[in-house]
């Protein structure tokens, strides 16, 4: 036992003394070989310090810290008394980038990928990096079909260590496809099989350029869409046996070639629904809508899933697991469907947190959101908010993340992932116009001031026949999250030119007030009250030796007048539309009104409707049918009143007829004047006005097929897109004598029948970083030749 104890003894003592052996005190760190990098860099990797105690093990861990950094390609470590020395050979630093070869792949997009990998400018050259950035690019150009492609990276070191580096790509060839055959397909044609394929052999007759390239993407793509084609039919064991590629001829083409087994139709004989889904299974067994005996189709079965799905996640459950277990009668071809359903814990939200808002404030954020903290988590809701947050303008993204708490909590967190854009905008123009001269405009708009989510709008116009500036604010959030204040404010000096011998001079300014009331998502109402005032002054110019023109300077065309109007304002608002700018399917309605209340020197009311519906034409809505209409009426109370002619309607760049110019569709002024000596227009033995004076009446439609714009990808179409399209319509006025007398100014005719303007064309849609730019070039279908016709135009900020 004695012998046993002093064993034991010897070892603790043998191993202290050991221990004791291998610990230093430090007294110095030095680093040779360093170019790139400074020591007090490196000696942040470093895991002791001058004066304290290290062993073997310690300078083992430095070694490590110091390669993890990555900048270093090899480490030795020496020993000179108690100075440790750190012999490093640094890894080469990039100095600079060129790439050449690319034609096919921009250089922006290489650049993406290099940054991914951390292969720029000034950082660590590694070569396992550059074998996955060539990897990488060769797998982007075979997926694009590229044949054989190459890419080589050329290093030029330097004295002080660094590399420059040259990116060599040869693109290599692109494989045309010569034919794409079936084989195996008994009851489905080859023709409607490949009808399926995006992959061609030939090209489309809107596309006369496309090349039919192979792209092995694309056919993993069509084979999947086939397999589901399949499977939508009943063909429940349908398989794709083998592809084969055929280059054995000439190398520039391929021969796909695709053995398929059909199998037989199967249908559905029961389905049943399993689990504990109290009180939830009525409910969800609704949503089963499968006919006894029906063909099995996937997609069906998949849509039922996903609606089971979401409405267990409008109700918290958002882990809910759907299994859909078939079981199959192979003699009689039928399946019994079994929809197995967990639900799983059911979650309420516990936080909902905003990232990403630098300068909009937390609480604009918050009175969009309608997923309540405290309540059970509703996907809709979620969802909902996500949308309104995007309509809110503020921001051009908007990502939700959920962070359930952990496996045995029932709590989960919505984190709101937002990305501002600028709100705010200053524009200035200059124009000139026969007419107007030098025509000055700017405006300032700034949608979120503050982060408050308040906005103000102001603009201005100065020429020689007008003097405008319009100042408007918006609080959406005035009252409550429902109730929203609009405040306008405006002064507009306008000169009228009928002809060359008088003008007239309208100087307005007022002020409206509207409070607006979301009825729900889609609905709102506004209400409010608006004050303007009138100076009417009707000048006359000067015309010398002309008996003809004096009789009309002896005739008014309105008569010196001061003019306030008060006024009720309301309108009701719909809006469905899917993307605030180039919508693809929905409706937005927009109706109405204004009339004149005691108090007012005039007597009149005035209604408005514009509505646009765009319906989508295929499932990937991308041909998509529009129908615009613009209808308006204004009218006096009473016949002792007339409607004034400054609440006339107007031709303009947001109810027009493409291909006329703005202001010369509608009703004319007719003057009494001889031909020979006309100062406008010469219509059917009469002398009209150059310009519409419009009339209180008016009818506006159009028609559009948008189409996607041949030979640009997909993902661009929601920034450009072109369509063809048919206008028609006209402005009346509907009080006017339709007589002709040469004794007094009259209105020219404007039968309804006779007088609808039409034209056709194309258009060309771009949302540009100034907003949405409309181009269109138009022809007219019906016109009189004195109408001044503008087949090229260009609007901004129109939808539609």
């Amino acid at each position: 036992m004695s012998i046993k104890k002093f064993f034991i003894a010897f070892l603790i003592f043998c191993s202290v003394e050991v221990y004791g052996k291998n610990i230093w005190i430090v007294k110095d760190i030095q680093f040779k070989g360093l170019k790139n990098f400074s020591e007090k860099e490196a000696l942040k990797n470093i895991v002791f310090n001058i004066g304290s105690k290290f062993s073997e093990y310690d300078v083992k861990n430095s070694i490590r810290s110091l390669f993890e950094t990555g900048k270093y390609k090899d480490i030795e470590v020496t020993y000179s008394g108690q100075t440790i020395i750190f012999n490093v050979q640094e890894k080469p630093i990039i100095s600079n980038i060129i790439i050449s070869g690319n034609n096919i792949i921009n250089t922006s997009v290489l650049n993406t990928y290099l940054r991914k990998l951390n292969i720029v400018k000034g950082s660590v050259f590694s070569s396992f990096l550059e074998n996955i950035f060539i990897k990488t690019i060769q797998d982007v150009y075979y997926n694009l079909g590229r044949y054989k492609s190459n890419i080589k990276i050329l290093k030029n070191f330097s004295e002080n260590n660094t590399v420059h580096l040259e990116i060599i790509i040869d693109e290599g060839q692109s494989i045309k496809i010569n034919s794409i055959k079936i084989f195996g397909n008994k009851d489905i044609s080859e023709d409607k099989i490949l009808s399926i394929f995006k992959l061609k052999n030939h090209h489309s007759w809107w596309n006369f350029l496309d090349k039919s390239l192979y792209s092995p993407k694309k056919l993993d793509q069509d084979l999947e869409n086939l397999n589901n084609f399949y499977l939508n039919k009943g063909y429940f064991y349908f398989n794709i046996d083998a592809k084969r590629l055929d280059l054995s001829g000439n190398k520039n083409y391929l021969d796909i070639i695709i053995n398929i087994s059909e199998g037989k139709k199967y249908r559905i004989s029961n389905f049943f629904i399993n689990g504990n889904l109290f009180p939830y299974e009525k409910r969800i067994t609704d949503f089963v809508k499968i006919n006894y005996y029906e063909l099995y189709n996937k997609d069906k079965i998949n849509y039922i899933v996903n609606e089971i799905t979401r409405f267990l996640s409008e109700n918290g459950y958002i882990n809910a697991k759907i299994i859909v277990e078939p079981k199959i009668d192979h003699e009689k071809k039928t399946i019994v469907l079994n929809f197995n359903i967990d639900i799983n814990k059911r979650y309420f939200v516990k936080r909902i947190n905003f990232i990403g808002n630098e300068l909009t404030q937390d609480k604009v954020l918050r009175r969009e959101i309608k997923q309540m903290e405290g309540e059970y988590f509703n996907i809709k809701l979620v969802e909902l908010s996500k949308k309104l947050l995007e309509r809110t303008k503020y921001f051009s993204n908007v990502k939700v993340i959920k962070n359930i708490h952990s496996k045995e909590s029932n709590q989960v967190d919505i984190t709101y992932q937002v990305q501002e854009q600028p709100t705010g905008s200053i524009n200035f123009g200059l124009g000139y116009g026969i007419d107007s001269g030098i025509s000055f405009n700017t405006s300032f708009s700034q949608e979120n001031i503050l982060g408050s989510g308040n906005s103000l709008k102001v603009s201005a116009i100065k020429n020689n026949n007008q003097k405008y500036i319009d100042l408007s604010t918006n609080y959406p959030y005035f009252m409550s999250n429902n109730i929203d204040l609009n405040n306008r404010f405006f002064y507009n000096d306008f000169k009228y030119n009928f002809n060359s011998i008088s003008n007239l001079i309208k100087n307005t300014y007022g002020f409206e007030a509207n409070l607006g009331f979301l009825i729900n998502n889609t609905n709102k109402v506004n209400f409010g009250f608006g004050y303007t005032h009138n100076g009417i002054n009707n000048q006359k110019k000067v015309v010398k030796n002309s008996s003809s023109i004096k009789k009309i300077l002896d005739v008014q065309l309105l008569k010196n007048s001061l003019v306030d109007d008060f006024t009720m304002n309301y309108s009701w608002i719909y809006d469905s539309l899917e993307y605030l700018y180039f919508p693809i399917s929905g409706n937005k309605t927009y109706i109405s009104g204004k009339n004149t209340i005691p108090g007012s020197d005039n007597n009149f009311y005035k209604l408005i409707l514009d509505s646009e519906e765009y319906i989508p034409l295929n499932k990937g809505k991308k041909f998509i049918f529009l129908s615009h209409i613009n209808m308006g009426i204004g009218n006096s109370f009473t016949k002792a009143n007339e409607f004034p002619f400054y609440e006339n309607f107007n031709i303009s760049s947001m109810n027009n007829i493409r291909g006329f110019r703005p202001n010369t569709i509608g009703p004319k002024k007719i003057y009494n004047n001889d031909l020979e000596k006309c100062i406008g227009f010469k219509n059917k033995n009469i002398c009209e006005s150059f310009d519409s004076v419009g009339g209180n009446a008016t009818l506006i439609t159009n028609l559009e097929l948008i189409t996607p714009l041949p030979f640009l990808e997909s993902k661009y179409s929601q920034f450009l897109r072109t369509s063809l399209f048919l206008d028609a319509g006209n402005i009346w006025d509907t009080q006017s004598n339709s007589t002709k007398s040469a004794d007094s100014l009259k209105f020219s005719d404007s039968s309804i029948l006779n007088d609808i303007y039409s034209s056709v064309g194309l258009s060309l849609q771009w949302f540009s970083p100034i907003g949405p730019l409309v181009f269109s070039y138009s022809f007219p279908i019906q016109t009189n030749k004195n109408y001044q016709l503008e087949p090229f135009q260009l609007h901004l900020g129109k939808n539609w």
